[in-house]
């Protein structure tokens, strides 16, 4: 029998299945385009941020008004061609063997909900630049370990965070004080040093922290600025099976 399907069927179909494969690909500036034209009342997930609870930093926001939600269409057409700069330059090093092999050195080894923080240099080199991130963030601590987000760190004082991206969705945070360890110089405590243990606590109330989950397979749908991913448990990032994917997510299509 002949399909009485219209001719304009299979042309959303490949639409449909062209937008998805740059959604794994992780292009978002393409697929903001494609929903501007397409749905232009919704926004792509990593334009509509909610509030997580125990977000780090929201006291400062929330005290002042400052609130969440979708992103105008220029702001998200902006911070999405950021997000497809940043991506392609941290996906330079997609292993954690592959980046130390370059020269970026592990700040903090990975720690439940960030992994691991790794630099370029300093990191206290300090200034924003959206497409450059300061930080790479690994899954784990050997050197198979996979690149899951990237983060800015900069130093702007103690008065308030950095405008960073267009809009009031990316809410920056401190660790106003942190110990590092005498023996390896990484960080291994949030917070001063507790008695006893060998290190050195360091001031850092003037720099500004701020993660982004955009890399493919380890999104944070609800809020892409998230300061603790569910899904890198204590043990290490969590299979794509795990409860932590279906409970604490939605996921993207």
């Amino acid at each position: 029998m002949r399909s009485m399907r219209s001719p304009g069927w299979a042309f959303r179909r490949v639409a449909l299945v062209s937008v998805m494969a740059l959604l794994v690909a992780g292009c978002y500036k393409p697929v903001a385009l494609h929903m501007q034209q397409t749905t232009p009342n919704s926004r792509p997930w990593w334009c509509h941020s909610e509030v997580m609870a125990d977000e780090p930093g929201a006291a400062w926001y929330m005290d002042r008004g400052i609130q969440k939600g979708d992103l105008s269409w220029a702001d998200c057409i902006t911070v999405s061609d950021d997000f497809d700069q940043a991506m392609a330059y941290a996906m330079q090093w997609p292993t954690r063997g592959q980046a130390e092999a370059a020269g970026w050195r592990s700040s903090a080894d990975y720690a439940a909900g960030m992994g691991t923080h790794h630099a370029l240099g300093s990191p206290l080199a300090g200034t924003f630049n959206p497409v450059r991130p300061n930080f790479l963030q690994f899954d784990g601590n050997g050197p198979d370990a996979k690149l899951v987000g990237i983060s800015w760190f900069v130093n702007n004082g103690s008065a308030g965070p950095p405008e960073g991206f267009p809009g009031t969705n990316d809410w920056w945070h401190r660790h106003e004080n942190v110990c590092l360890s005498s023996q390896s110089g990484l960080v291994i405590f949030d917070g001063p040093c507790p008695p006893g243990v060998a290190g050195s606590t360091v001031y850092l109330g003037n720099y500004w922290l701020l993660h982004a989950w955009v890399i493919p397979g380890f999104p944070h749908t609800p809020d892409v600025f998230v300061g603790h991913h569910p899904c890198l448990l204590p043990t290490g990032p969590a299979a794509p099976g795990d409860d932590c994917w279906t409970t604490n997510m939605h996921m993207p299509m």
